[in-house]
């Protein structure tokens, strides 16, 4: 029998929960803005250039776990760049789609005015039985486009 609940899985340190520099964690998929995004990463290859650094030039203490340390953080931070950076275009995908929404219903609601503005001009200099009679002709021609509207004035 399979169960239908499943428990959360837990943060991978190092792969979808980063440690920053300032000692804060942070979970993959609470980052909000590509922007955020971004600078996260930036953070992320700044660190593993130092790491890099230390390593190569040896800076370490006289600790020996110190080098295997270090090379297990490199590599937790190299783990969780991929995890981040599709992260960013899934953030990215999303703002520029809402950018786009936003930019087509603003084009939408201004060509929306212009035909009202019409309707009222036409309105005016034809009066209200002709455009009772293009309303009827409209309707006839296009009788889905208008089951469910009312009159002209709607």
């Amino acid at each position: 029998m399979t169960s239908l609940f499943q428990l959360p899985t837990p943060p991978i340190r190092g792969v979808t929960t980063i440690l920053l520099r300032d000692g804060t964690e942070i979970r993959v998929d609470a980052i909000e803005t590509s922007a955020q995004g971004q600078a996260i990463l930036a953070e992320i290859d700044g660190a593993i250039l130092a790491i890099e650094d230390q390593i190569a030039l040896g800076t370490g203490t006289d600790d020996p776990t110190w080098r295997t340390r270090a090379e297990l953080a490199l590599k937790r931070k190299r783990r969780s760049r991929p995890v981040l950076q599709e992260r960013i275009g899934v953030l990215r995908r999303a703002e520029k789609a809402a950018a786009l929404g936003a930019s087509q219903a603003q084009s939408a609601s201004k060509v929306d005015a212009k035909r009202q503005a019409f309707v009222q001009a036409a309105y005016e200099l034809l009066g209200h039985e002709t455009c009772v009679e293009v309303w009827a002709l409209a309707q006839e021609k296009q009788p889905l486009l208008f089951a469910d509207a009312g009159g002209p004035d709607r």
